[in-house]
C-alpha cells in the first residue's frame, strides 16, 4: 500500500515539473507580434514605405539573432546581423535606406526596410524570418505597387456589315501595372463581349491594353448608355468612362437632312402633289424656250398627267413657244428698223 502511493506521488511530481519546464520554455519562446506591410502603393502617391516586422525576444537569448527579408519566398533582399550594420541586394539597393531605424532597441532597431519611392518590380510577396540560436520564427505579406493609365480612352463609331448597321465601340488605356481589365458594356443590355481584351506588355514593365466590341445598333435602346471599366484586380483599383449613343431611328427625331429625289426617285411621289409637281415640270420646260427641251423634260409629265392631259398640255406648250418666237422676231425687225433710222438721219 505504502509503495503504491509512493509510486504516484513520483508520478505526479514528474508530470508537474513537465508542466512547468514547458509554461517555463513556452514564455521564453521568441514572439513575432504584427507584420505592417502596405498591401497597395500607387507610384507617386508616397515618398517612401515601411516593411515591419515587430517581434520581441521573450527572454529568449539574443546569441545568434538574425533578422533576414525574402522576397517572394526566394530571395534574400535584406539582412541584418545583431551587432553588424544590414545589408541589401542589388534588388532593393537602389531603394532602401540602410540608415533607418524602426525602434531604439538595439535588439529591434533594424528589423524594418525603409523603400525609397518603390518601383513597380517590386510587387510581389515578402516574408520576414526572425532567427536565434534557441528559435526561429516567420511571417508574411504582399505588396503591390501600382500604375495608373496614362491615357483611357472610349470611342464609337458607326459601320455597316451585310447590310447591317453595326456600332463599334473601341476601349482602351495605357501604361498600367499590374497588368489591367477591361469590359465593355450596355446598360440594360446582356454582356456582349466576347473576345479578349488584347494586352501589350512594352520594355518599361507597363501594360497597354484595348478591347472592342460590335454591337447591332437595331438591338440598341434609343438612347444606349455605353460604359467602359478599367480595373487593376490586385491593387483594388477601378476608373471608368461612359458616354450617351442616339440609335439611327431617335437620331432621326433630332435631327434632319434634305434629300434630293434622283430622277426614277420622282415615280414614286404621292399623286396628291402631282398638280404643284407638273407646274414645277412645266416651268422647266418654258424656262429653256424650245420645244426640243419640252420632248427632253416630257418624262416629268408622265406620273401626273393621263394621255389626253398630256397632249393638250404639249399644245399649250407649242403656243407658248409659238408666242414666244413670234415676240422675238418683233423684238429684232424694230431693232432693224431703229438702225435704218439713224442711218437717213445722218
Amino acid at each position: 500500500m505504502m509503495t503504491t502511493m509512493t509510486t504516484r506521488c513520483h508520478w505526479l511530481l514528474l508530470v508537474s515539473s513537465l508542466l512547468i519546464l514547458g509554461c517555463i520554455l513556452e514564455s521564453q519562446q521568441l514572439v513575432i507580434k504584427s507584420v505592417n506591410v502596405p498591401s497597395a502603393v500607387k507610384i507617386g502617391d508616397v515618398d517612401h514605405v515601411i516593411l515591419d516586422c515587430d517581434y520581441a525576444l521573450e527572454n529568449t537569448s539574443s546569441h545568434g539573432l538574425v533578422v533576414k527579408w525574402f522576397f517572394n519566398d526566394e530571395q534574400v533582399v535584406y539582412q541584418w546581423i545583431y551587432g553588424r550594420v544590414p545589408v541589401a541586394n542589388e534588388l532593393i539597393a537602389r531603394y532602401v535606406d540602410l540608415t533607418y531605424k524602426a525602434s531604439d532597441d538595439p535588439f529591434t532597431e533594424y528589423r524594418a526596410i525603409k523603400l525609397n519611392k518603390p518601383g513597380i518590380h517590386l510587387t510581389g510577396d515578402y516574408t520576414c524570418v526572425i532567427s536565434t540560436f534557441e528559435d526561429e520564427r516567420a511571417a508574411n505579406a504582399s505588396m503591390v505597387i501600382y500604375s495608373t493609365e496614362e491615357s483611357f480612352d472610349f470611342e464609337y463609331r458607326k459601320k455597316n456589315i451585310d447590310d447591317k448597321d453595326i456600332l463599334e465601340t473601341t476601349c482602351k488605356a495605357k501604361g498600367l501595372y499590374p497588368q489591367p481589365t477591361l469590359n465593355i458594356s450596355v446598360k440594360d443590355v446582356a454582356e456582349k463581349q466576347t473576345l479578349k481584351p488584347t494586352v501589350t506588355l512594352r520594355e518599361d514593365g507597363l501594360y497597354d491594353i484595348l478591347s472592342r466590341v460590335d454591337l447591332l445598333d437595331e438591338q440598341l435602346p434609343e438612347a444606349a448608355e455605353l460604359k467602359c471599366t478599367l480595373d487593376i484586380p490586385r491593387a483594388n483599383y477601378s476608373v471608368s468612362r461612359k458616354t450617351v449613343y442616339y440609335s439611327a431611328g431617335t437620331a432621326s427625331a433630332t435631327s434632319s437632312a434634305t434629300t434630293i429625289p434622283h430622277k426614277m426617285d420622282i415615280q414614286t411621289l404621292d399623286s396628291s402633289n402631282s398638280g404643284n409637281y407638273c407646274m414645277v415640270a412645266a416651268t422647266l420646260s418654258i424656262a429653256h424656250r424650245s420645244v426640243l427641251s419640252c420632248y427632253r423634260y416630257i418624262w416629268l409629265f408622265l406620273p401626273c398627267f393621263n394621255n389626253k392631259t398630256i397632249n393638250t398640255t404639249l399644245k399649250s406648250l407649242a403656243r407658248t413657244e409659238t408666242s414666244t418666237e413670234d415676240t422675238e422676231s418683233k423684238h429684232i425687225k424694230e431693232k432693224e428698223n431703229n438702225k435704218i433710222r439713224v442711218r437717213d438721219i445722218l
